[in-house]
């Protein structure tokens, strides 16, 4: 007869698994383990995100800083992105608010010229035209070169060149200012009433 001893049942195993990952969902305090850090808040103060908000998905968050949590070590840290943000209808648009604007194009443009002249300041870089979803976020992972601009617009086209309603940063982004390593582009950390950009990101 062979000897158990040493050796824990199954089902007991079993159990010890399923109570330690209900303390792991607990202890994030809602039922998706998604806990809004204050960095990912930060563009949207005074506005708590409803039970909706925070279910994880594209839709999530809007306004929010994506970066917070879509980074290495992150809370998404196995969707880290680049580039992130949300298009709002109106300058001062709150982050609960429902003014995210969909089917906004945003393009990822060289924010220089090539010093070999591969490419252009202005030029859309591959991989680089991205459209918002039905809340106004849009989100990558593509790598960029650089610094970086970006430009949004309304169009049925299948760009912003012909566009009517455009707007187009004028600061490069992406590059830290010493080194010139990229950087993680979270637009909406700039993007808000008291931020460094003043406004959200926008269409008048």
């Amino acid at each position: 007869m062979s000897s158990h001893r040493g050796r824990k049942p199954l089902g007991r195993l079993l159990a010890l698994g399923f109570f330690v990952s209900l303390l792991g969902v607990g202890a994030c305090g809602n039922n998706d383990g998604l806990t809004v850090t204050a960095e990912a808040q930060a563009s949207c103060v005074g506005e708590d995100p409803t039970d909706a908000m925070k279910m994880a998905g594209a839709t999530m968050l809007p306004g929010r800083v994506c970066g917070a949590c879509h980074r290495t070590g992150g809370q998404a840290q196995n969707s880290p992105w680049t580039v992130s943000g949300t298009v709002f209808s109106a300058k001062n648009s709150a982050c609960n608010s429902g003014e995210g604007l969909p089917s906004i194009f945003v393009e990822i443009l060289y924010g220089q010229d090539d010093p070999m002249g591969a490419y252009r300041a202005g030029a859309v870089q591959p991989n680089g035209r991205l459209k918002t979803n039905s809340v106004g976020n849009f989100s990558t992972a593509q790598k960029f070169v650089a610094p970086i601009r970006a430009r949004i617009c309304e169009t049925t086209g299948a760009d912003c060149s012909s566009a009517t309603r455009v707007q187009t940063m004028t600061l490069k982004v992406g590059a830290d200012p010493v080194t010139g390593a990229t950087q993680r582009v979270d637009c909406n950390l700039c993007h808000y009433a008291n931020g460094q950009a003043l406004t959200r990101i926008y269409l008048p």
